[in-house]
């Protein structure tokens, strides 16, 4: 028996065929939209914008009210008095070898009260021994006595009240006070006297008293 004539198509064959027809309905595709473009009517022109209304007009500002007259100025207060405060005006000494004042070597100034120690360290301008002060201050009793002093050494000290000599460290030892109370004290203007001093070794100095006779009204 005979075999049978092929009659199929080759594989190649039909994928071309198969392109051919996708490109083809494709083009097509396109054709029709282009021309159904152009079969569209033109577009209509847009409508005018209507006018906008006018805006009512502002009314008048009011007038402005009258200003009060303007009050009367309160008094001055009274200027309160300034305080005076009481200072020690302090001049330094060299000491001699039998404890007497020598030349001046400057001055300085302490506060009414206070409590120098300084031990074996620089007294004042670079004299660490043999060195003393006179210091005075003046004091306005706005009260008459009793007041009471205090004064502390280390060597030597006297206080005086008004020239007249009130208490005293005369022995040249270790720091040490002593208190006295004034009981007549009379009101008004007082000169106090403190006198110091310092021969070798520990060095110190102090003074204090009642402290409403240290500042007043001028």
């Amino acid at each position: 028996m005979t075999e049978g004539k092929n009659l199929g198509i080759s594989k190649t064959t039909f994928i071309v065929g198969l392109i051919i027809a996708i490109v083809a309905s494709s083009l097509i595709s396109v054709l029709a939209t282009t021309q159904l473009a152009l079969i569209k009517g033109p577009k209509g022109d847009k409508g005018d914008k209507g006018d906008t209304g006018d805006t009512g007009a502002t009314g008048p500002q009011g007038l402005q009210g009258a200003t009060g007259p303007q009050g009367p100025q309160g008094l001055q207060g009274i200027s309160g008095d300034e305080m005076v405060f009481a200072r020690w005006e302090v001049t330094w000494y060299t000491l001699t070898g039998d404890y007497q004042r020598g030349a001046s070597v400057g001055t300085s100034s302490f506060s009414p009260t206070f409590f120098y120690n300084w031990g074996s360290g620089v007294v004042f301008l670079g004299y660490d021994d043999w060195i003393a002060f006179d210091a005075t201050m003046t004091i306005n009793m706005s009260r008459s006595g009793p007041v009471t002093f205090t004064i502390g050494a280390d060597d030597e000290c006297s206080f005086y009240v008004d020239g007249g000599l009130f208490m005293s460290l005369s022995q040249r030892l270790a720091y040490r006070t002593t208190s006295r109370t004034y009981n007549d004290l009379a009101t008004g203007l007082h000169v106090l006297r403190l006198s110091w001093s310092e021969s070798y070794g520990l060095a110190a100095v102090s003074f204090d008293c009642d402290r409403d006779i240290l500042m007043w009204n001028p």
